[in-house]
Order: structure tokens, then sequence, then C-alpha cells
């Protein structure tokens, strides 16, 4: 080959190389700034890269895969979560819509109060246990001058409170039965032990009295014809009674033989006491709501004696009973603090206890406190609603006093309150010793707030005797007028002494019942408002969650 062939050959692998390198994408041959790398290199990295970004997806798509049922298993348990706070949100909404809007929690609590046949409380109301025994407190008047005043050395008549003479009084039920409308009929028997410790005297300590008998045997022969009316007064005047005589406490209270009584001039008996039908069971028997068919009418008196209205008044509004045993009232009435109608026998009426206050006793016991009205008594011109009761008498009377005689077999019978408390002075007026006062002579009851039975008090009511001179006594009285009203005895009925567990026991339904009552309101308002957030709360991480896995391999992608 000559030398003219030489160098065309090697210019032609100079051109061949030039255009190799012109070819390339980097012709300086410096690969992504880095210099002296071959082109395979190049490739090789090229290559490499895509691979990686590859295996990141799968490892995205492996690792969606392994979490999704790990995913699943959380919402589940959300949703399980959610349910439940679901089931306690419809709980406690309605739990709070009973406790704030209904009388569902009372309810159930006063229907321990039903005088339900064989029921324990049933048992409990006909032979309670002593320690809730009440006690009956009996203050005598005494009188102290009444010769000198018959014999006109005293100007007035001088009469001395004495007392008390304390008793505790067991009552039980008897002749109990209970009806198919609902009621209970049955009469109460009582007995009586003397507490000489809480007597300021003894039962056998002798007092000067009216003669109870004679004044009334006085009134009751004015009211039969003329041929009866000479016997009996020649009779008894062959007794040569005195108006007044000497007895002891137990007599005069329990009873005594007296010769009138046992005349039998209406009265079908032989020994005389003011409280000697008090003594064993009544004379008188009553008929009460149960309250099984509703808890409203518990306790209201439907009959008394057989008859659903009295028969001592001659105008039926008094002569309705509308009212309860002062042991018990309608939970329901101390609701809107209305008036209690109380049903007392010893004066054939009812009447109401207002609402004064509430109070605190017995270690921070809640009551109401009610107390009779002042004008219970009052004359019919400042009480109207009094007009019936003196319908039946000849002349209504000076306010302070009520003629119960038709309620005591004709016997002149004209209770008050004691000392004549809120009564007209012109009653006391020829008296000295008669002090009333509103803290010791007016009925006052602490009400349980719940259940409407008295847990303190006292019921007070006084006895007197109206004078009638007629043919018997007319002789005999001498300056005592025409109508005047003597004072005999004033009774108080009052809770006894409580033990401290009777106190623990009124202290858990007072206080421990209202507490249960405001944690069940205030509970179930909490678990509403936490109940609620927590459903809330719940939805709106579900929703996020949710939207976080809407696009998962791209969230994962963005994240690597």
């Amino acid at each position: 080959m000559g030398k003219a062939d030489k160098e065309t050959n090697y210019n032609e692998n100079i051109r061949d190389e030039q255009a190799t390198k012109d070819s390339m994408p980097f012709p300086d041959g410096n690969v992504n700034g880095i210099s002296g790398r071959s082109p395979t290199k190049v490739l090789r990295h090229c290559n490499k890269e895509n691979v990686t970004q590859n295996q990141d997806i799968l490892n995205a798509v492996f690792e969606l895969s392994s979490t999704k049922e790990n995913d699943e298993a959380k919402e589940f348990g959300t949703l399980l979560l959610l349910g439940v706070m679901l089931l306690l949100f419809i709980i406690s909404i309605t739990g709070f819509f009973i406790m704030w809007f209904t009388e569902f929690y009372n309810d159930t609590m006063l229907s321990q109060l039903v005088l339900k046949n064989n029921s324990e409380i049933a048992k409990n109301w006909m032979d309670p246990n002593p320690k809730y025994d009440t006690l009956l407190k009996v203050h005598i008047f005494n009188y102290t001058n009444i010769d000198k005043y018959l014999n006109g050395i005293d100007e007035k008549l001088k009469v001395e409170d004495v007392g008390p003479l304390t008793y505790k009084e067991h009552t039980t039920k008897v002749n109990v039965v209970f009806n198919n409308n609902f009621t209970v009929t049955f009469r109460d028997h009582r007995s009586y032990k003397f507490l000489p410790e809480k007597s300021s005297c003894g039962e056998f300590e002798k007092f000067v009295l009216p003669n109870v008998p004679l004044i009334s045997a006085s009134t009751k022969i004015e009211k039969i014809n003329f041929i009866k009316k000479l016997l009996a007064v020649t009779t008894i005047n062959a007794l040569n009674e005195k108006p007044f005589r000497s007895l002891t406490a137990q007599e005069f209270l329990w009873g005594y033989r007296d010769r009138i009584v046992s005349m039998d001039i209406g009265t079908g008996s032989t020994h005389f006491g003011l409280l000697m039908n008090r003594n064993g069971t009544s004379v008188d028997s009553l008929q009460i709501n149960t309250g099984e068919d509703d808890i409203r009418k518990f306790s209201i008196i439907t009959q008394f004696n057989g008859h659903p209205l009295l028969d001592f008044w001659t105008d039926e509004e008094c002569n309705r009973i509308d009212g309860s045993d002062a042991s018990m009232f309608p939970p329901h009435i101390l609701d809107n603090k209305e008036d209690l109608q109380v049903f007392l026998q010893v004066l054939c009426r009812k009447i109401p206890l207002h609402f004064e206050k509430e109070v605190t006793i017995l270690n921070n016991i809640d009551a109401l406190r009610y107390r009779t009205p002042l004008n219970v008594f009052s004359n019919p011109k400042e009480n109207p609603g009094n007009a019936c009761y003196c319908h039946n008498t000849q002349l209504c009377l000076p306010s302070g006093i009520i003629n119960a005689t038709k309620c005591y077999n004709g016997a002149p019978i004209f209770p008050s309150f004691p000392h004549f408390f809120s009564g007209d002075p012109e009653i006391y007026k020829d008296f000295d010793g008669i002090n009333p006062s509103q803290e010791l002579h007016q009925t006052y009851a602490d009400i349980h707030p719940r259940f409407a039975f008295p847990i303190s008090g006292a019921s007070r009511i006084q006895i007197n005797i109206a004078v009638h001179k007629g043919q018997l006594l007319k002789r005999k009285l001498g300056r005592i007028k025409e109508g005047t009203v003597l004072p005999l005895i004033w009774i108080e009925i009052t809770s006894g002494d409580f033990t401290d567990e009777v106190i623990d026991n009124l202290y858990i339904s007072t206080f421990g019942l209202n507490a249960i009552q405001y944690a069940l309101k205030y509970g179930t308002l909490l678990a509403c408002i936490i109940s609620f957030a927590l459903i809330v709360a719940g939805f709106y991480n579900l929703t996020q969650k949710r939207r976080q896995h809407s696009n998962p391999i791209q969230n994962k992608i963005l994240e690597k």
C-alpha cells in the first residue's frame, strides 16, 4: 500500500471517531457532568434509576395491600365504638327526658306508700313499730276559787293550767277490710301508758272540775217532753250533785262511775271520762283510699261511719269530709304548697293547714311547716266559710269556738284552740289564768316533703263545755252567766322521742333520695353531652381517614 493510501485510511478513521462523538448525547464526553464516563456506564445508570422508581411503586402497592386489612379492622372498631356511643346516647337522652320532664322517679318512690292488701307497708300501717308511737299530753284546768266566786267574793273565776300529763300513745288498725274499689275500711285502736318522767303531776292528784254529766244533763233534758223532763229533774236533784266536784286526773280523763250517766239519759253508759272513748277501739270507722289506682287519692277519707257525708251540719259543704287522717296526706298536694285538709273526729269537721315555710329539724332533716289559720274558728262575719257551722245553732258563737253538740250526742261541747287562742276575748273575760300563746297553743305540722307524712309537730285542741242554766242549774250556778264556756282540758299530740335509727331513716328518706334524684338528673345530662361529643369526634375522625385513603398509592409515592 502506498503512502497516499495510508494517509487516506488515517483520515477516514479520524472522521469516523468524530462522527461517533457527535452522535453521543454529550459530545464532550461528560455524562451528568461527570467526565471520563463511557456511554455504557451512562446507560447502566439510567436503567438503575428506572428500576428504583418501579420498586418504590411496587413497595407502595405491597405496603398498601399489607395495611389495608389493618385499616379495615380499625375502621370496624371505630364503627363499633360509634355504635356503642350511639346506644349510650339513646339511653342517656331517654334517662334525661324521664328525669327532667316526668315524675317517674318520684312516682316510683311514692308507690311504696300504697296500702295494698298483704303488702309490707300495709302490715306496718296496721301494726306500726312502737318506736314510732306518739305522745299525748293533757293539760287540766283546775278551778281554784269556785266557792269564792259563786259566793261573790272573787271577781273572776281562777283557773290553773296543770300539766302536762304525758302518755305514750300506740295506735293500731282493727276490723280492717280491703275493698274492691281501692279503699280500706278500719277502726283505730289506741292504748296508753302514763309517763311520769315526762309529766308535771301525777294521775292521782285531785282537782276541782266542772261536773260535766250534770251540765250536759241540764242541756239534754230541755229537749225532752214535759213529763220526762219533770221526772229527770226530780231524780237528779235528789242526787244532790254539785256543778263542780273533786276528781283525780285519772278519773276525769279515763272514766269513773257516775250516777247521772248511769241513769241513761241519752248515753247508754255508766261511766264518764273525757278521754274514755279514746282509749281502746274507736266507736267510729273510717274508709280511705289506698292509692292503688291513683296515688293522688292516697289517704283521702271517702266514708265516715259508712257514709260519704257527715250529718252534723245543715249544709252539704260543711258535711263533706274531703280530708285526710292527720297521720298522712296525698303527696302531690305538697308540690304546689296547697292547703292540707285534715278531718278531726274530735271536731266532727275538717280544718285546713296552710303552708308557712320550709324548715330544718332533727339534725338537718328538711320539712315543710304547715299551720292552722287563725280564722279557722272565726265567726262567719270574719270567715264566711264557717257560716254553715252555725246554721244548726240558735246563735252563731263568738270567734274562737265551735258548737259541736251534735257530734257529742247532745252534750254541749264547744271545742277551741288551747286557752281560746285566736278567739274573741269576750269568751274568757270572766276568767283569770287564760293566757293565749301562738307558740304554745297553735297547731302545726312539719311534713315530709316527698312522702307527705308528719315528721313532727303538735296537734292542739281544747275541750270546753257551755253552761245552760235550766231547771237543774239555775239555782246552783248563781253568778255564772248563761252560755258561759267553761274550759275543761286541752290536749297536745306530738311525735315521740326519735331514736338514732329513726332519725337516720328520715335523713335517708329526705336528703338521701334527693341526692340520688339529683345525681340521676345531672348524670344523664352529663352522659348525653359526653356521648354526643364522642359520636361527633368519632365521625369526624372516620371521615378524615377515609379521605386520606381515597388515593393511597399516590400518597405513598409522595411520602417517598
